[in-house]
């Protein structure tokens, strides 16, 4: 897994506008107990944005043919990597409410992030 800062949060968003448009999402949210919970299958992928929700909260949220799924307060943004690391196939978004998953087709490029800070 590889962790992507959160001051760079708002131009991964970005990136993933650029490169994914024309894909598919599938949104899930495990909440703290453990139960998941589909929120979106292999919905047309429309755009995801970072910013702020109120004067305390940050938000992501993502929109999609079908939904919109706002992820409050999140406190990491993680990559699983596929394909020996030239790529990944889910985003982790760890907030107060539980881990929304999200996973692209076409997979994230790892060269579609230079210049992000992923550790």
């Amino acid at each position: 897994m590889k962790e992507i800062k959160n001051k760079d949060w708002r131009a991964f968003c970005q990136k993933l506008n650029e490169h994914e448009g024309g894909g598919t999402v599938t949104i899930e949210v495990i909440d703290h107990d453990g139960a998941t919970r589909e929120i979106a299958k292999h919905a047309a992928f429309e755009e995801i944005s970072f910013g702020k929700r109120d004067a305390c909260n940050d938000q992501i949220s993502i929109r999609n043919h079908d939904s919109n799924h706002d992820v409050i307060e999140p406190i990491h943004v993680m990559l699983r990597e596929t394909e020996g690391g030239a790529g990944f196939n889910s985003v982790l978004i760890e907030a107060e409410a539980g881990i929304t998953v999200l996973t692209f087709q076409p997979v994230i490029r790892k060269t579609w992030l230079e210049g992000l800070d992923l550790r």
